[in-house]
C-alpha cells in the first residue's frame, strides 16, 4: 500500500462515502442524455445489424455443413 504524503488528516469514512455520492449525483446532472427518438433509432440500427449478421452467419453455416457433408461421403 502506498504511503500518504503530506500532513493532511484523513477524513472519516462516512464523510468520504457521502461526498462520493454527492459528486456522483453532480456528475450525472451534467450528462447529456439521449432523447427517446435517438434511443429508438439506435435500437433499430442494432437490431438490423444483428439480423443481417444472423443471416450471413446462417448462410456460412449452411455452406460449410454442405461442404463437410460432401467430404464425409
Amino acid at each position: 500500500m502506498a504511503e500518504r504524503t503530506g500532513n493532511t488528516p484523513r477524513r472519516p469514512l462516512l464523510t468520504r462515502i457521502v461526498n462520493y455520492f454527492r459528486e456522483a449525483r453532480a456528475e450525472l446532472a451534467r450528462v447529456t442524455w439521449p432523447t427517446r427518438e435517438e434511443i429508438i433509432q439506435s435500437t433499430q440500427a442494432i437490431l438490423l445489424f444483428a439480423f443481417f449478421a444472423m443471416v450471413i452467419l446462417g448462410l456460412y453455416d449452411l455452406v460449410f455443413r454442405f461442404l463437410t457433408g460432401l467430404i464425409n461421403r
